[in-house]
């Protein structure tokens, strides 16, 4: 049976569930607070790069999907679902103020029987508060008059249209029979789901990112070690992982975003002994001046040319948020550096300058930091070398051009072996 499904927040998360479900059949109203991303969407224009994205607004836009600053459309709706911002504060504490304001924004408009699922990444028992905050406020009581789940997204973004139905769905109501009303809606989707409660679930989205951003920290951190005995770390990791079962060392890299960056510390919040977080995230935020260390032992910085390739905070997207790209470029400035930036995705951020020519980013200049994997970069690797001086210095902490070294001068390597 179709539903009428309320999507509070159409950012990254928000919009390509709404996408999913308007094509699976849904009558779906995507309500924001932000008028100008509203008047892009009811033009038919994506706010975002996301894979399929475009073809789906186009498709259900004024048919079965519409959008609305208004919450009214909450009378009407059998589902609402909350996809909002979880940042921290200064202290690295949780922030509940958007969810706060949804709920306080929805309140009014709750009808009986409504299923609310909550999907952003919260720190835990963010479910249970959520159900204290609506049963404080209304007459309603979760589980007999409406029902409340969590619901986690775990989609990379940049391939969310697709992940939405590939990756089973994590299903923690607040009670049973929320688990089973919000276990109808996703099977009914065509997605396979995983029961359990509210707080086991939100604790499962936080292990996922952690385990990820920590493994990330251990091969940042072997990295370290590695320049520190003047080797490479790509090419110990292949030995470490080639055809050994017990392997599985990641790559390393400049390892942030809007979720792997404060999520550990939702958290520690909660368990202020956790080293293993602590530790995962001075490493991987420390990566930045680890890699102007290495360039500054090689070239004073003063008055060069530096492009930075690369400013979202992983490839094919043109998300930027807490992207470690800028921590290298307000590092570069405080050595007096002229920092050149670039991305084929990211066309403006904060008032600044972005080269879109990529020839013209890197004319003059004395060091290119390849800090996003773009594929876009890798196709153009002859012509980056092609279009810079032999002394140029390329940090590719990467590997992209598969010399094995993190920094090497444009004229150590031949061109004709460069694939693209």
């Amino acid at each position: 049976m179709k539903k009428t499904v309320a999507v509070i927040g159409v950012g990254r998360v928000g919009l390509p569930l709404a996408l999913v479900l308007a094509d699976s059949g849904h009558r779906v109203i995507g309500i924001d607070t932000v008028q100008l991303k509203l008047d892009m969407l009811n033009k038919g224009s994506m706010p975002f790069v996301e894979k399929g994205a475009h073809l789906l607004l186009k498709k259900h836009l004024n048919r079965n999907l519409s959008f609305s600053i208004s919450y009214q459309p909450i009378r009407e709706s059998d589902i609402v679902i909350l996809t909002l911002g979880t940042p921290v504060d200064e202290n690295m504490n949780p922030v509940l103020d958007q969810i706060n304001q949804a709920l306080d924004s929805i309140i009014p408009f709750l009808k009986p029987n409504t299923l609310i699922i909550l999907r952003s990444t919260v720190s835990p028992r963010t479910t249970i508060y959520v159900k204290n905050t609506i049963e404080t406020k209304t007459k309603f009581r979760t589980g007999k008059d409406i029902f409340l789940a969590y619901c986690p997204e775990r989609i990379a973004e940049g391939n969310a249209i697709n992940e939405i139905k590939e990756i089973p769905q994590i299903i923690g109501g607040i009670d049973k029979i929320s688990s089973k009303k919000a276990r109808d809606f996703f099977h009914s989707l065509g997605i396979k789901y995983l029961l359990s409660d509210a707080v086991s679930a939100e604790l499962a989205k936080l292990f996922t990112n952690m385990y990820r951003y920590i493994s990330f920290a251990i091969a940042n951190e072997f990295m370290v070690i590695a320049e520190s005995f003047n080797r490479n770390i790509h090419e110990i990791i292949k030995l470490v992982n080639d055809g050994y079962k017990r392997g599985g060392l990641v790559l390393p890299g400049l390892t942030a975003g809007p979720c792997l960056f404060k999520d550990g510390f939702f958290l520690v919040n909660e368990n202020p002994f956790l080293d293993l977080i602590v530790a995962s995230w001075k490493i991987n935020e420390a990566l930045p001046l680890f890699i102007l260390k290495k360039i500054r032992e090689r070239i004073n910085l003063k008055n060069k040319k530096i492009a930075i390739l690369g400013l979202s905070f992983k490839p094919e997207i043109d998300d930027i948020r807490e992207s470690l790209s800028f921590k290298i470029r307000k590092a570069l400035i405080r050595e007096y550096s002229q920092v050149i930036l670039h991305d084929p995705f990211v066309k403006n951020y904060n008032n600044q300058k972005i080269e879109i020519n990529l020839k013209q980013a890197l004319k003059g200049v004395d060091v290119i930091i390849v800090a996003t994997r773009h594929k876009y970069y890798e196709k153009k690797k002859r012509e980056i070398l092609k279009s810079i001086n032999k002394n140029t210095y390329v940090c590719d902490i990467w590997n992209m051009f598969g010399t094995n070294k993190m920094i090497f001068k444009a004229g150590q390597i031949e061109t004709k072996q460069i694939n693209g």
